[in-house]
């Protein structure tokens, strides 16, 4: 297709491509039918939270998918990561990346340790299981992994460099709901994995998380610690927890979605096949690597972007896209090592992260998401490509350089 058969881009006076605003993402609920019954009885029995009838469902059922002996919910993914990091009564470090979400180094700090952050593989933007190595000392308490994007790090390789050091593994495992790795589902690795429902999530319940583990003692200790750390009926506690609970209304909306997640999965994973085809011919353009044992949700779709070979820096791209009514996000920028809430946070040189971090930029994903959607968007990739030189001029011209970090 032509520049004459595309038209301008948006921000050179034509028209988008995509005709409505194309959002990051698009919470995918249950339609209200579905579970207006079960919503009414529970309203009517009065037991909304408190561990009630459908939460105990939603921790069966999902113990079941995930093939462990113990979920435990609780009411959002960063309270499920502290309350995980307090039941291993540690003290001292614990060894995750700078390239995740920042709750994944708050939770850390919350807890009462200290985040050591260590560099990512430069293809699957996981944690590198050679830097965790390296960066072991007698203060390391625990090793978070992050599956980013829905792709598993590398367990195998960080499951040998925790049992050589007799150091507990566990999962930020937020982004990872229907993944898997050598054909397990995400959610029996490691010590425990902590999974995000938000409303952002392939698997949206409003808030709420859950915490998957087969180690019973630890399950116990969590049941405790997310109902302040006291036993059903009394008054006295036994540990020194808080309010971490999901409601009845959450919980009802992931029984719900549980039913349709791997069709949901199937759906991502086949509009990223179609995206992929259609700009694989187009420079500068990096896709997430997949490992061949992966099985990403795809709960995010990112790209590199090469500057030189692309012709537009990955803030340019964001900008002219945001014009061309498509949203993106550049997640995650700046890395946690970087905020200044972790300024003189202990880490190593991070050339990896850094380079992700200042090159990366997520595309929309959702469930719903149309083929023709999915189509659109790779058009307009395709066109501010082909007009790339006159969009860079553009964004100089109108000072849009400082506001998108550069062009």
């Amino acid at each position: 297709m032509t520049q004459t058969e595309w038209g301008k881009p948006a921000l050179l006076g034509g028209q988008p491509i995509v005709e409505a605003p194309l959002p990051i993402v698009r919470p995918l609920l249950p339609p209200l039918a579905a579970i207006q019954e079960r919503l009414d009885a529970a309203m009517q029995s009065g037991q909304l939270t408190n561990g009630g009838r459908h939460v105990q469902a939603l921790e069966a059922q999902l113990a079941a998918y995930f093939a462990v002996a113990h979920v435990v919910a609780v009411n959002n993914a960063t309270i499920g990561l502290l309350l995980l990091l307090r039941a291993l009564a540690a003290d001292g470090e614990v060894i995750l990346p700078s390239f995740t979400y920042a709750a994944s180094a708050h939770a850390v700090v919350w807890a009462g340790l200290r985040p050591v952050f260590v560099d990512i593989l430069p293809d699957t933007y996981t944690l590198d299981p050679a830097a965790v190595a390296r960066a072991i000392t007698p203060r390391t308490a625990a090793i978070m992994g992050v599956h980013i994007y829905g792709h598993p790090c590398e367990i195998d390789d960080l499951q040998e460099v925790a049992d050589h050091h007799g150091i507990p593994l566990i999962f930020d495992a937020a982004h990872a709901m229907g993944s898997r790795y050598r054909q397990q589902r995400v959610g029996g690795f490691g010590l425990a994995e902590v999974f995000s429902f938000h409303a952002t999530k392939i698997f949206p319940v409003g808030e709420g998380s859950v915490i998957a583990t087969s180690d019973t003692q630890l399950a116990q200790k969590l049941r405790l610690l997310r109902v302040f750390g006291s036993p059903p009926g009394e008054e006295n506690t036994l540990l020194p927890g808080l309010n971490g609970k999901m409601q009845e209304f959450n919980a009802l909306i992931g029984l719900e979605n549980l039913k349709n997640i791997d069709r949901y999965v199937t759906q991502r994973r086949a509009l990223v096949d179609q995206m992929r085809a259609e700009i694989a011919h187009l420079p500068g353009l990096h896709f997430q690597t997949q490992r061949p044992h992966v099985y990403s949700n795809y709960q995010n779709l990112s790209l590199l972007v090469d500057a030189g070979a692309f012709g537009l820096s990955r803030d340019a791209l964001f900008v002219a896209l945001r014009a061309d009514n498509v949203h993106t996000r550049r997640y995650f920028h700046p890395p946690v090592h970087r905020h200044d809430a972790y300024a003189g946070s202990e880490h190593a040189h991070l050339p990896v992260t850094d380079r992700v971090a200042d090159t990366v930029l997520c595309l929309p994903i959702y469930s719903q998401m149309q083929a023709q959607e999915a189509h659109a968007l790779c058009l307009t990739l395709r066109r501010l490509h082909a007009f790339a030189p006159a969009v860079r001029e553009r964004l100089r011209a109108e000072g849009a350089a400082g506001s998108a970090g550069g062009c």
